[in-house]
């Protein structure tokens, strides 16, 4: 069989078409890789913003009469004093970054997020059991100091922003404005032109379900430029001494196996491009998981990418199998394409009017199932990767079998 597999692999790459497509992918991800190098907050922004923040405060104080460096038990007024002692913390605070920035001290660095929000906790009760939904609530925050302590004790160079602000979790529901939702919206919206955070932003946009549409344009003709009923090449196939579903099965393997080189080319380049014009990034950088009743884990974002590029494979193997069946029914690559991007789209948009673990449908938002946010929304847990594969596997497998049948009936 594996001739077959190799001959259809040479055949759908002989299409001046397949080139093309591979071509605008290129152009697109080198211009979104340029768009989030524009993004990255550099360490020299942050260097430069540190600087002005010291000497703004360190103003403020000459301007009350006080020099750094000076009694503050000299000051008669205390709400004056209290006042000086808060400019005195926001200045040693932000000339420690400063110090970590210029040394890449990224666990100086990241310690003073630490030790903000470890004051707020001293502070605040868990808001867990009152169940309060306003951003930003006390879970993001709790996310946001385990993330940076993940980041201290594994001295990893963060992806900056870093502070409370930037995390945004399925629990900040409310908002106290437009303007706090947009402004939330915005910092959490953290970009990177390391290989690593990338490729995880990269496959944000593309292991979705119009990323599987591309894959559909890409082999769309897999089965239809066989000329079913057309006395086609498939006839003179079938002639020789092979058994018919062996071709049939090639087909499935070859599109499969292509699908697997070009994400997995795609993941390549796209570290490749970090490695070039940045770094290559942590591999072991966290990835929030949900899990029930207001805890949470993190995922070495390495395998959060790998799982990930999994379970969308196997959601490529379920559009395809839909692919060949619309291709042996309608016999035009057009109306085939078609009919299996509407059965897509739709599944996609009404996913959540069908119940239970196992719709398939359900696992084209790669990333919430791997995060568990889906399971987490819908209370449901049995929603996630193992689900994902079999249902995708079992439904496949039954679509491209009731294709293989019809094939038969109609090749008699």
């Amino acid at each position: 069989m594996h001739k077959f597999i190799m001959f259809e692999m040479k055949k759908a790459a002989k299409s001046s078409f397949f080139y093309i497509l591979l071509a605008l992918l290129v152009l697109v991800i080198s211009g979104y890789f340029i768009y989030n190098y524009i993004q990255t907050e550099r360490v020299e922004d942050l260097i430069e913003e540190a600087e002005t923040t010291v000497s703004a405060y360190e103003r403020r104080l000459q301007e009350r009469g006080f020099e750094k460096g000076s009694d503050i038990n000299d000051v008669k007024n205390p709400l004056e004093a209290r006042e000086i002692e808060i400019n005195l913390k926001f200045i040693e605070r932000n000339e420690t970054r400063l110090q970590g920035y210029e040394n890449h001290d990224w666990k100086k660095v990241v310690g003073e997020e630490i030790k903000i929000l470890e004051y707020y906790f001293e502070r605040f009760p868990t808001q867990a059991e009152e169940q309060v939904y306003t951003w930003l609530t006390h879970f993001s925050r709790e996310v946001n100091l385990e993330r940076n302590r993940w980041l201290r004790d594994r001295e990893i160079r963060p992806v900056f922003p870093i502070h409370e602000g930037t995390e945004l979790t399925v629990y900040d529901e409310v908002f106290d404005s437009e303007i706090d939702e947009e402004a939330a919206h915005m910092a959490s919206n953290i970009h990177s032109s390391s290989g690593f955070y990338f490729l995880y932003r990269l496959f944000e946009l593309f292991l979705t379900v119009f990323g599987a549409a591309f894959f559909l344009f890409l082999f769309g003709n897999v089965m239809t430029r066989e000329g079913l009923g057309q006395n086609g090449p498939i006839h003179f196939i079938y002639t020789q001494p092979v058994r018919r579903g062996t071709v049939f099965v090639s087909k499935a393997i070859s599109v499969a196996l292509m699908s697997l080189l070009i994400v997995f080319s795609v993941g390549l380049f796209s570290l490749l491009l970090g490695v070039v014009f940045d770094r290559l990034g942590a591999w072991d950088y966290p990835v929030l998981i949900y899990e029930p009743e207001f805890q949470f884990s993190f995922m070495l974002m390495g395998t959060f990418l790998l799982w990930s590029a999994l379970l969308f494979l196997m959601v490529l193997v379920f559009c395809y199998a839909w692919l060949f069946l619309f291709s042996v029914l309608a016999r035009r690559t057009s109306i085939a394409i078609g009919l299996t991007l509407a059965v897509a789209f739709l599944g996609v948009q009404f996913s959540d009017q069908i119940v239970g673990a196992y719709n398939p449908f359900l696992y084209f938002n790669v990333y919430e199932i791997i995060t568990l946010e889906t399971a987490l929304v819908q209370e449901n847990f049995d929603i996630n990767l193992v689900s994902g594969v079999l249902s995708l596997g079992v439904s496949s497998l039954l679509i491209l079998s009731l294709s293989y049948f019809i094939l038969r009936v109609r090749m008699r």
